[in-house]
């Protein structure tokens, strides 16, 4: 070999040597970045006499893992959302510890009874029933009021994350022209591929998607339902978020689809958050709403009932019906209801049986009602029907005896909703009564004497009569049906037994959503660990190569100083 070859050989080697170093080089200063990964030369030779002149610049890549932690990025992404909603709903719940939890406090009402059942004529033991009534409704109100605040954010949320996937697909799209481009240029893509691996975990982690490289090197990317979202463009997803939810807000109907290309996806979307957002939003939160409901409205209906077959006592002067009516009204009704005015001790001052089936409409009854003695009955500008004492040191009772009103067969009473305690048809409207809530006193204890020889002068309602209290404590632990809610069937229960499985039910999922999100975020983290142990920069492997990098370019450089050595000498020896 010439001296010139050597040279040229040498320099060659020099050359290649320090571009492999400027590559270590970076790969040292990429080392703490595990989405970079690592680069590699390869020097191939330009011809039998001058090697390593020519070289390419690759990565360590792993096809197979790589797709097997984007795939497993949805799944983190989809439980680690969900657990999030659920930790803010356990929150929402109380516990058990502090007493505040739903079957606590139905428990404290059920205690509050039993007190007011051992003095009903403490004003003490009536405001606790009261008070501990309030309380079970707050509850179910505040946790109604939750669901669908932590629904509304989900909505919102899906917003969001609608706009973060189709940022993501935009910069798919430009990195795959970048790299279809430069491609056919030589260019080095490596760093547009590790920006684009970034690119589909993060999209993955956002929606779940699949995907494949083609012929071009450009990654053609599919949403779960199969519409392609990245080609050579990129799609974009679609939705209109609604500003505020409630427990009547639902998809499909009031709230707008996820559209993809003019269709409709919101059901194929399963995966990563949006997926989990949906869930929250359309199964798991309203699951939870469905069961409170069906909770509240047994609690409403059959307290209402049992409060509307006693009284209180002393008797409040004035009842006022909680339903709407108008004089005009057709009235329905057979069986007789007992009117009574009493004085504060409970005492008959007059007393009137009123066979109801001899009235046809609203007007017909209230007259029927304005003409027993001491009464005076009326409807009200609101249209609420009154019955007042004409003395306001009397008050007014109700007896059901056999009265039976309307469709649903209800007692006089309760038709009305002269005794309501509490209003409302589900958890989302449940509400105490303002007239309970303001008086206390007003709690029914007992019930009318329905003793068919009551007249005046007689006890219509005597001080320790506690028949309505211990009715009202009995019904928490009374077996009664309900009806199929949520991921509950229907059953027979107790109001109590219901609630308490309602917050063990509750428990178990936010304890299982936790479990899920770890699992999950377990494996992608393992996924992608085996991952970056085979494609990411090891730092003492790449000080190493640098060394021996170093000495290679020391060793050829050495040679160019002996080979124009030799030159220099030979040239003199010529002269």
């Amino acid at each position: 070999m010439s001296l010139n070859s050597i040279i040229s050989s040498a320099s060659a080697a020099l050359i290649k040597t320090q571009y492999a170093i400027s590559i270590t080089d970076t790969n040292i200063a990429n080392a703490s970045d595990t989405s970079i990964s690592r680069k590699t030369y390869s020097a191939t030779a330009n011809t039998t006499v001058l090697a390593l002149t020519e070289g390419t610049v690759g990565r360590v890549t792993n096809s197979y893992l790589s797709k097997t932690m984007i795939a497993k990025a949805a799944e983190a992404g989809r439980t680690s959302v969900i657990d999030e909603y659920m930790q803010s709903y356990d929150a929402a719940l109380g516990t058990t510890d502090g007493g505040d939890d739903l079957s606590s406090l139905l428990d404290a009402y059920a205690t509050a009874l039993s007190g007011l059942a051992s003095s009903p004529t403490s004003s003490a033991e009536k405001s606790s029933a009261v008070s501990a009534l309030s309380a079970v409704v707050s509850s179910l109100s505040d946790t109604s009021d939750e669901i669908q605040s932590l629904r509304t954010e989900a909505n919102k949320s899906i917003a969001d994350t609608v706009d973060q996937i189709n940022s993501q697909l935009s910069t798919i799209a430009s990195l795959n022209d970048q790299i279809a481009q430069g491609g056919a240029t030589g260019q080095d893509l490596t760093d547009l591929e590790d920006q684009r691996d970034t690119a589909l975990e993060t999209l993955s982690n956002l929606m779940g998607v699949s995907y494949y490289t083609n012929s071009d090197n450009r990654v053609m990317v599919y949403a779960p339902s199969g519409d392609l979202l990245v080609g050579t463009t990129a799609a974009s997803l679609s939705y209109t978020a609604s500003s505020t939810l409630d427990a009547s807000t639902s998809y499909p109907g009031a709230i707008s689809g996820i559209y993809l290309n003019g269709k409709d996806v919101t059901t194929s979307l399963t995966g990563g958050q949006l997926g989990g957002l949906i869930s929250l939003r359309d199964d798991i939160l309203p699951d939870e709403q469905a069961k409170l409901d069906a909770l509240a409205a047994s609690l409403i209906d059959q307290v209402n009932t049992v409060a509307n077959q006693g009284t209180a006592y002393p008797p409040p002067d004035t009842l006022s019906s909680s339903t709407t009516v108008a004089a005009s009204d057709a009235f329905s009704a057979t069986g007789s209801v007992r009117v009574a005015v009493l004085d504060s001790s409970g005492t008959v001052v007059s007393t009137q049986d009123i066979d109801l089936s001899a009235y046809s409409t609203m007007g017909d009854l209230v007259s029927a009602l304005d003409a027993v003695d001491g009464l005076s009955a009326s409807i009200s500008a609101d249209g609420k029907l009154v019955l007042s004492a004409d003395d306001s040191a009397n008050g007014v009772s109700l007896g059901a005896l056999d009265s039976s009103v309307g469709a649903d067969s209800d007692d006089f009473s309760s038709y009305f909703g002269f005794n309501d305690l509490l209003s409302g048809s589900s958890a989302a409207d449940i509400a105490l009564s303002s007239t309970i809530s303001a008086d206390s006193s007003r709690l029914p204890t007992g019930v009318l004497s329905a003793d068919s020889a009551l007249a005046a002068g007689d006890i219509g309602l005597a001080s320790g009569d506690t028949t309505t209290v211990t009715a009202l404590q009995s019904l928490l632990s009374a077996t009664q049906d309900f009806p199929a809610a949520g991921d509950f069937a229907a059953q027979s229960s107790t109001i109590a037994g219901y609630a308490a499985r309602f917050v063990s039910s509750a428990a178990t999922k936010i304890s299982q959503a936790s479990s899920d999100a770890d699992t999950a975020q377990s494996v992608y983290d393992y996924a992608k660990t085996r991952l970056e142990n085979q494609t990411a920069v090891n730092l003492d492997e790449e000080t190493a190569l640098l060394t021996q990098y170093q000495a290679q370019y020391e060793a050829n450089a050495q040679m160019i100083s002996v080979a124009r050595d030799l030159f220099d000498t030979l040239m003199s020896m010529v002269n």
